[in-house]
């Protein structure tokens, strides 16, 4: 059979596409990837608590997500020894978690942090106690629009187990923080940041609290420039006795709660 001039141009641009067409198709998207930061912060607040004695700080992120909502990362953070006794003046934190999408544009995260300060400890109670803490986390991100639910799942919430007033041993596990943020976008490169949260611990109401934040962020190619208010309503003492009030080894003390400005630069990779 004799094919026609029209019919073999046809089978030869076929085939051409077929033996070339992994050549020329998009490479296909990887299923892991990872983002990263290193900041520096004028105070490390968490929670609008100051870890660091209102003195600046140093801070680093890594963050692998994978293509089916699965995501690990890393945090590491100075932190001072009057919030952390006896330790490095380290926090390390080591989280992961899945997100699941809901609908178009909003996602379900599940996930749990585990906060280590390597060396801190303190005695109470004829025990050791450790600063290290284990966080579960459920929240439901729409948007700019973010509402997040903490609860504590080691036994101390970051050391805390004496009642100041009596002096009595407790356990403070299932101790509840939820919060609200909105961080829409301005302008291009311009975001406002706007977060409100509530803190309940359990057993030692003394220390409960609400925090709230207002500021902006700037971004520039790989950099992002912050500035933001800040307020923490936990009380400094009460009928004398300190609460939120850490102290240095020389005996001063800093009170780590009310209202701050907090100034951050970051460099993205």
């Amino acid at each position: 059979m004799t094919l026609t001039r029209t019919r073999v141009r046809t089978l030869t641009l076929l085939t051409l596409a077929a033996v070339s067409g992994g050549a020329f198709a998009a490479d296909p998207a990887p299923a892991w990837t990872d983002t990263g930061n290193v900041t520096v912060v004028s105070d490390y607040l968490f929670r609008s608590i100051s870890q660091t004695q209102a003195k600046p700080t140093a801070q680093a992120n890594l963050d692998f997500t994978h293509a089916s909502g699965w995501y690990v990362g890393l945090f590491g953070s100075g932190v001072s020894h009057a919030a952390y006794n006896n330790g490095g003046g380290a926090e390390i934190d080591v989280y992961g978690g899945y997100r699941a999408p809901v609908g178009a544009d909003s996602t379900l995260d599940a996930g749990v942090v585990t906060y280590w300060f390597p060396g801190a400890h303190y005695p109470a109670g004829g025990k050791d106690i450790k600063y290290h803490s284990q966080d579960a986390k459920l929240a439901w991100n729409t948007g700019a629009f973010n509402v997040t639910g903490w609860v504590t799942l080691s036994k101390y919430w970051f050391g805390f187990t004496t009642d100041p007033f009596s002096g009595r041993q407790v356990d403070t596990r299932g101790s509840l923080y939820g919060e609200v943020n909105w961080n829409p976008e301005l302008a291009p490169g311009l975001t406002l940041n706007l977060h409100a949260g509530r803190q309940s611990v359990r057993n030692l109401g003394m220390y409960n609290f609400y925090d709230v934040k207002a500021g902006v962020t700037k971004t520039a190619g790989n950099w992002a420039f912050s500035a933001a208010a800040v307020y923490n309503s936990g009380k400094q003492e009460r009928d004398g006795t300190p609460l939120w009030t850490f102290y240095n080894a020389d005996g001063s003390g800093k009170y780590v709660a009310q209202k701050r400005l907090l100034l951050s630069v970051t460099r993205n990779f």
